[in-house]
């Protein structure tokens, strides 16, 4: 007899509707409810059992078996096996033939067979190492859960982040950008050409008739007598025609040499902003840029430089007794600024804050 005369022996093959893989005669025993029972062939989809009562036919109920496996030196078991069981009339000796059909076997179950039928087939000698081998490739660990943040959370949580880090960069571009072009002036007021009318000699003042604020004044007209204490009167006369800004004295009051009588707003003054710069300030600025000019009252405007001067004129510095005009720095510079649209005497006097941007110029 040949070889494969000798295997065909081993294998019942797929002749039979109710088999699915090749059945082997492979020596195997099974136990069910503490009864061992002799295998006549199995295959990873099922088996036939030899001396095993026809009445687990009958019940339909699913049990539990152990496949036992003796081999030269160790026992094989492939435990906890779901089995149902089928019987079929041989038409020969009209017996009842009482097979078992697995039920989802795992990996390390299917394994075990397979490497049993495996080393039947080649002939091989099957030791422990190949059956613990084909286990552990079967093993499988659990994957190790993290713990997962709710999506919503981790959007809110990504839009704040996002948000503060465009609060952060945009602040450092603010200040990166004011130290660069923005100049800032140390102080600021609303000024205008006034014409101050004064007292010629130590007198007593008497108007030529009563005066208020915003008064018509002509120039040559006469305003006011000065009567000297030691005799004799002068007219006063205004030097420009205009309003009345202020009144410096009383009708009948005393006046030295030189003090006020009263501030004339020429008819062709217009009130403009004083403000102090840094002189480290001073290359970054030119003549006609435009500043925005901030009232107490929140309301801003905008001006256009008109001049720039020295905190004290050099003349002035040359005329003081003793003093020299190299020992002290000049920080600060004056710049006068012309308001682009007219704005009211009654704001004369007013503090305001000038910002000039140098980069939008």
């Amino acid at each position: 007899m040949t070889d494969n005369e000798k295997a065909s022996q081993q294998i019942v093959h797929e002749a039979e509707i109710t088999r699915q893989h090749a059945r082997y005669k492979i020596p195997a025993k099974i136990e069910i409810e503490g009864k061992t029972y002799k295998l006549l062939d199995w295959s990873l989809s099922g088996c036939a059992i030899e001396g095993i009562p026809s009445e687990y036919c009958d019940d339909n109920k699913c049990r539990k078996a152990k496949i036992i496996f003796q081999f030269d030196d160790f026992i094989t078991i492939v435990d906890k096996v779901d089995i149902d069981f089928i019987c079929k009339q041989r038409s020969s000796s009209e017996e009842k033939m009482v097979g078992g059909r697995f039920h989802n076997l795992n990996g390390s179950q299917v394994a075990i067979l397979n490497q049993i039928i495996t080393a039947y087939l080649n002939d091989d000698i099957l030791t422990e190492e190949d059956i613990l081998h084909a286990v552990s490739k079967q093993i499988t660990y659990p994957k190790k859960v993290e713990k997962k943040i709710d999506k919503k959370k981790a959007d809110k949580l990504l839009i704040l982040i996002y948000f503060t880090i465009f609060l952060l960069v945009s602040f450092l571009l603010f200040v990166i950008y004011q130290r660069l072009f923005v100049v800032q002036t140390v102080n600021g007021y609303v000024d205008a050409n006034l014409t101050t009318v004064r007292t010629p000699y130590p007198s007593y003042i008497n108007f030529t008739h009563p005066l208020h604020r915003d008064d018509q004044v002509d120039k040559n007209e006469t305003v006011a007598i000065a009567y000297f204490i030691g005799g004799g009167v002068q007219p006063i006369r205004s030097a420009t025609n205009g309003k009345v800004y202020t009144l410096n004295v009383l009708d009948g009051q005393f006046r030295n040499t030189a003090e006020p009588i009263m501030t004339v707003i020429p008819e062709n003054a217009h009130p403009y902003i004083v403000t102090h710069m840094d002189h480290i300030y001073f290359k970054k600025i030119s003549l006609g840029d435009v500043a925005k000019v901030r009232f107490g009252d929140g309301h801003i405007i905008k001006a256009k430089i008109s001049s720039i001067k020295p905190a004290e004129a050099i003349d002035i510095k040359h005329t003081k007794v003793l003093e020299n005009i190299y020992n002290q720095a000049r920080n600060y510079d004056i710049v006068e600024l012309e308001p682009l649209e007219p704005i009211s005497f009654d704001l004369m006097n007013e503090s305001v804050f000038v910002t000039i941007d140098t980069f939008l110029q």
